[in-house]
């Protein structure tokens, strides 16, 4: 499985690749930092309602 990966060990022998992937994270918590975040309205849909919904998707 693709997730796995972020388990295993990095060996960084060089310290030039190793200065690029310091960077790397470094801009990655940055833009993390700046990401906008986006407020989504919602509403909690119960009983009569899902039947309704539901019934409307079914036609």
């Amino acid at each position: 499985m693709a997730t796995e990966s972020i388990f295993h060990n990095i060996v960084i022998d060089d310290t030039k690749k190793a200065e690029a992937f310091i960077t790397a994270l470094e801009q990655a918590a940055e833009t993390a930092d700046n990401y906008p975040l986006r407020h989504v309205e919602y509403e909690d849909v119960k009983g009569e309602d899902i039947k309704k919904l539901l019934g409307a998707l079914v036609q």
